[in-house]
């Protein structure tokens, strides 16, 4: 758990791998380690609530698809009140990502897909907190998450998974999404809970104050 103020940016490699292999099945802990993806771990606490709990993620690219997004948590009883898209899911117990496809042009922005236990999710697109636009507000598909309890090593734990689809990030970004290898988005993750019994804000590359919208301090994933 680290709690320094380190200003170094993070790296993360995307695996680029066939859409048949992945879509075609829920998502699975035992699964994911079978497949060995590269993972991520939400390491940096903010001083202002509680070192919360084991978070990690993963990304894939999956060309003709989108981005898969999976992110687990060892949690033994999130909060879960909210059911709609668009709710105020971050105060429940909530793992999000934020991701600039094409960092390369700046005046489109960032997505933010914002998930809870009951699979509802908060979604938006725009360049920083206060110049974003729902999803649904554009007319587009608001992306479906699905979530999965499971135990491991006596640990109770959750996750969710989301499809961030093509349609979607070449409507959003008004451009086809084909990714070649060596290709740098900007992005951040999330684990946060607003009003659980122990308040928490973790991110994976670090951000300087308590605010998650802050795409200057973004991390890189380079597809590989």
């Amino acid at each position: 758990m680290i709690r320094s103020m380190d200003k170094e940016k993070r790296r993360y490699q995307i695996s680029t791998v066939s859409g048949a292999s992945t879509l075609n099945r829920l998502w699975s802990r035992d699964l994911e380690k079978k497949a060995g993806y590269p993972s991520f771990q939400i390491q940096h606490w903010r001083e202002e609530g509680a070192v919360g709990p084991e978070t990690h993620g993963r990304v894939l690219y999956i060309p003709n698809y989108g981005l898969d997004v999976a992110m687990w948590c060892y949690e033994e009883n999130p909060r879960a009140l909210y059911h709609n898209p668009n709710d105020f899911v971050h105060t429940d117990s909530c793992m999000e990502a934020f991701i600039n496809v094409f960092p390369q042009t700046p005046s489109y922005g960032y997505i933010s897909v914002e998930m809870n236990h009951n699979g509802a999710s908060h979604c938006s697109f725009g360049t920083g907190r206060f110049t974003r636009q729902f999803i649904l507000q554009r007319g587009l598909a608001h992306p479906e998450v699905q979530v999965t309890d499971f135990e491991e090593e006596g640990q109770r734990a959750w996750s969710v998974h989301v499809l961030i689809k093509k349609a979607l990030l070449e409507a959003l970004y008004e451009r086809p999404l084909c990714l070649e290898a060596g290709h740098v988005m900007k992005a951040n993750f999330y684990k946060c809970g607003d009003h659980t019994d122990q308040p928490h804000w973790g991110s994976w590359s670090k951000v300087e104050k308590l605010d998650f919208h802050t795409p200057e301090t973004f991390g890189e994933l380079e597809i590989v």
